[in-house]
Formats: structure tokens, sequence, C-alpha cells
């Protein structure tokens, strides 16, 4: 059966794949917090957190950025380093930044307020087609279907789509589009997510659970689906970081605002071969290595301990970074500063460290 022939075995079951889901829904939902709101904001906060980030990690982190930024408004006019700091840990932290960007742009152009059209929506930096729908749907009550990874994953099963790419994306957006539930989206959207969230999980689906077993093409081999390109090896990376210290505490450097991991703090770091002893009059004190994975490659920091009598500073180390933001702080006072996810790595293996 072709993809056209599927889109349309799911079209002539449309309604019925509705009505089941949702009686599903009334039973087995989740209770969420950003489900309790109609706040755009609050609702907002949750969608941007939850992307690409399981929601038992998100919850404690979402109740604790309302708690210090409970409106756009304080969002808007909160510094970067207190942004940055309440989203430490959670990862792909241009989330945060676009979150801060787009509230100052909905103070200056939207008098404060989440805009109420599509087209405005997805104009705000950080927001796509998908989130844009969620958050619409779940606060305004407009219908617009969503396409998050979970959804991806449910409707790819339910036609056993066979393609990848664009052409899977198109098809995939056009059957959503098609079975929302245009008198209750928000109910619908969110149901949408729970099923792909606790029932058509990546690996061992329920579907002996799933509301949509009757009608779903795929269930007889869903770990095929979605069908996925041959996984690119990521490339591996090399890179020597330091703790340095003196009576002032550790040195941390600040990594330039634009960029991969932009405004965090971190332990000084050099990438690549480049013969690091030089700028030290002896050689420092090998602590070990830690390895860290990114989207697009992974790291190995071999770690270096460097102690400095008094208060003179190694300028050789610190002409490498000239151009950055540096500081000297003791641990109890690192609290205050966002850390890089390798950086805490680097400590905890420093911890635990016996010369």
């Amino acid at each position: 059966m072709d993809s056209l022939l599927r889109f349309t075995a799911v079209l002539n079951q449309a309604d019925r794949l509705r009505k089941t889901l949702l009686a599903w829904y009334d039973e087995s939902g989740r209770d969420l917090p950003w489900r309790q709101t109609q706040d755009p904001y609050a609702i907002w906060v949750s969608e941007i957190m939850l992307q690409q980030t399981q929601v038992r990690t998100v919850l404690p982190y979402y109740r604790r950025w309302l708690a210090a930024l409970p409106t756009i408004q304080a969002l808007a006019g909160a510094a970067s380093e207190t942004v940055l700091k309440l989203w430490e840990g959670l990862g792909y932290y241009t989330r945060a930044r676009n979150l801060h960007r787009a509230a100052q742009k909905i103070v200056e152009a939207h008098s404060g307020i989440f805009p109420k059209t599509f087209d405005s929506a997805i104009a705000l930096p950080g927001i796509g087609r998908s989130t844009a729908g969620a958050i619409l749907s779940s606060a305004y009550g407009q219908p617009h279907a969503i396409l998050d990874t979970n959804v991806r994953r449910v409707l790819s099963r339910v036609i056993a789509l066979e393609t990848t790419g664009n052409a899977a994306e198109k098809h995939l957006w056009e059957v959503s589009e098609a079975l929302l539930d245009r008198e209750s989206p928000f109910a619908f959207n969110q149901a949408l997510m729970d099923l792909g969230a606790t029932v058509c999980l990546p690996r061992n689906p329920q579907c002996l659970l799933c509301p949509w077993q009757p009608f779903c093409l795929g269930q007889q081999q869903p770990d095929r689906f979605p069908v996925r390109p041959p996984k690119r090896k990521r490339p591996q990376k090399q890179a020597v970081g330091f703790f340095v210290q003196s009576e002032n505490g550790f040195l941390l450097v600040k990594r330039p605002e634009k960029g991969l991991l932009g405004g965090l703090w971190e332990f000084p770091t050099i990438e690549g071969a480049e013969d690091w002893r030089i700028v030290f009059g002896s050689d420092p004190i090998c602590v070990g290595t830690v390895e860290h994975a990114y989207t697009h490659f992974e790291i190995a920091v071999a770690i270096y301990w460097v102690k400095i009598d008094g208060k003179v500073e190694p300028q050789k180390l610190l002409d490498l970074w000239a151009d950055q933001k540096i500081v000297w702080e003791p641990t109890e006072n690192w609290s205050n500063y966002a850390l890089t996810g390798v950086a805490h790595k680097m400590w905890r293996k420093f911890k635990n460290f016996r010369p």
C-alpha cells in the first residue's frame, strides 16, 4: 500500500480515531501543571523546555523558572546570567536564549502579551510550526495541528510511512492537520503527545494498550517506524581543560555570547593539538579525562591541575582568553555561575582526585 492509499485509509477513519483518542485521554491523560492553566507564557515555557527533554526532567525546572520569572515582563527584564542559571542542566541552551529574546520582542511589539495569530507566534525566536500550534491550541483554543517527536512517531506508525526526510515531513503534517479535532484542539493535541510519550514508545511500544491499535497499519512491525536515514558517526574532538588554582580561587572563563553554549562559564579549555604546555612554567598535574556528547560531535577533555602560589597570574594562559571575561572564584561562589555540562563533569572528576 503506497503512502497515498495509507493516507486515504486514515482519513476514512478520522472520526473514529478522534473519538477513541479523546476517550482514552479522558481516562489516561497525564496531570501536568501546564495543562492546568491557560496562561500562554506558562504554556510557552513548558513547550520550549519539553523540546528534546522528558517531562520528569522538565518538571522541577519549570516550577523553579516560573517562581523566579512569573511573567513575560519578568523574563524580558532579567539578566542573561539569571536566565542561563535557571536553565543550567537542561541542555540545548539556545532554547533559553531564544526564550529571553522572544520575551523582549513580545514586550516591545505586542505589549507584553503572547500573540494570538499564528504568523506572529512563529515569527518569534525559537518558535516553529509545531510549537506555535501547541501554544495557540492550549492557550487560546485555536485549531492548529502539531508535529513534535512523539507525534511524528505515532503518525508514522499509524500509516506505516516508508519515506524519510522532507517527503515524510510533508505527509505527516498532512495527516496531523487532517486528524485534528477542531472542536477540541487542546485536548486532541495533548492526547496525541501523551499517546507517544506513554504508549507508542520508541522501544517496546505498548500496542495492546493503544486506542488506535485497530487502525494502525504499522502495528506488526512498530520498531520499523519512523524510518530513519543511516546514522552518521559523530566527529571526535580532543581538548585539554585546566583547573587553575590560586589563593583567590579557581579560574572561570565565560564563553562568547554567540555560538555553542554561548554565555555559559567553563574552566579554561583548549581544543586541538596546540602545544599548550608553553603556557606553564612547569608541567601541570594530570587529573584524568572526561567525555561529553553534543548533537553534532563528541569530545574528550584531558584535565590538568595547576596550582599558583601567591597572586601571580599565568599571563600566557590568560592571553589565550584575552577577548573573554574571566573571574577567580572559590568553589562556594560557583553557584552564581551557569556552568557547562563539561565543566560539571570536570569538577566531579577533580573532587575525587587524589594527587
